[in-house]
């Protein structure tokens, strides 16, 4: 069968339903071609970039199980010194960076101040101070200090294009998955087709949303991705919601123009941190679910209300592993959680 995306039948390789880098295992066997799989490559690096202090937050491994290191703040309060270059490892440890920062002192001084990891990092600085007539004083370093470290996670990637270029790229690799290639290859999905390759945001079938009483559904936590798929033969379309993260949800138009002689409904639901598919209770079906969605009862491409919708999860995720999680507010509009 040829490639869900362009109908090519050259150079076929698997296709994940969720991103590799977010933890996704699932595959669609020979999905897409080579060209294909190196054009999305651009735009799941993008979202990678923009949800990496996320992935090393949620210690989620990649394809070749490796956590991203994040960068952070760090704080030594022994020493007194504040936003310091630092990473978070894959393993949850602070590694701090050399440093040297400059400043003036309350005299009009220019002062250059300096922060090493070894020895010699610091004995090179000292030399090459000395070297130019600076006088060098030496700071000690007390025997316990306390090193703190933060990073901010913001919800802006949410309203990319990229982001929504994935989430439409999800909802035809789970039909392909669920229905099969030559299902995913209709032409009722041609412009869920184009939407996964289109550059212009305002074209995209693709809208971010909150919404209480999908939340409420089920148990949410931010390792879950799922996709709930609705074909409906009645009003010849279909959608599909496509949930990352526990709380960022996505409603793709996977159809204006089912072709369907009777509908057609399932549920993707698979741990990132298991890397497995799993069934939780749900308290409605697709088509009940998706047609709440599609209610006023929805606050669509709202920051505010996707922030809060997602925030409280992510917290909940923050207390059982003993971080501490604060929202950011800006004051014109909420679109930030940290």
């Amino acid at each position: 069968m040829p490639c869900i995306f362009c109908g090519s039948e050259e150079n076929l390789t698997d296709e994940h339903v969720f991103p590799a880098f977010m933890g996704g295992k699932l595959e669609v066997r020979n999905g897409s071609c080579g060209r294909c799989n190196r054009y999305f490559a651009v735009a799941e690096a993008a979202l990678k970039e923009a949800t990496t202090p996320l992935l090393n937050l949620l210690q989620i491994e990649n394809r070749y199980g490796i956590v991203p290191n994040a960068r952070v703040n760090a704080e030594i309060r022994g020493l007194d010194m504040k936003n310091l270059p630092a990473f978070m490892d894959g393993e949850g440890e602070i590694r701090l960076l050399d440093v040297v920062k400059e400043s003036t002192s309350d005299d009009g001084r220019r002062l250059r101040q300096g922060f090493f990891l070894t020895e010699e990092a610091s004995d090179k600085f000292v030399e090459r101070a000395r070297a130019k007539g600076l006088k060098v004083e030496p700071r000690g370093v007390p025997r316990e200090i306390v090193i703190e470290a933060k990073y901010i996670i913001t919800v802006d990637f949410i309203a990319s294009l990229h982001a929504r270029r994935i989430a439409a790229k999800i909802a035809l690799a789970a039909i392909a998955l669920e229905c099969g290639l030559e299902f995913a290859l209709a032409a009722q999905f041609d412009e869920l087709r184009t939407a996964c390759t289109s550059e212009l945001l305002e074209s995209l079938p693709v809208r971010f949303f909150a919404n209480v009483g999908v939340m409420g559904a089920y148990i949410h936590t931010t390792h879950h991705h799922s996709v709930m798929c609705y074909l409906s033969a009645g009003m010849r379309k279909g959608w599909a919601l496509v949930t990352l993260f526990g709380g960022i949800s996505y409603l793709v138009e996977a159809t204006r123009n089912c072709t369907e002689r009777q509908s057609k409904q399932f549920s993707i639901f698979y741990d990132a941190d298991t890397k497995k598919r799993f069934a939780p209770v749900v308290l409605a079906d697709e088509m009940t679910l998706i047609g709440h969605v599609l209610s006023p009862a929805t606050e669509f491409e709202d920051l505010t209300a996707i922030h809060e919708q997602w925030s409280s999860i992510l917290k909940d995720f923050c207390v059982q592993k003993g971080v501490i999680a604060e929202p950011i507010i800006p004051p014109e509009r909420s679109n930030h959680s940290s």
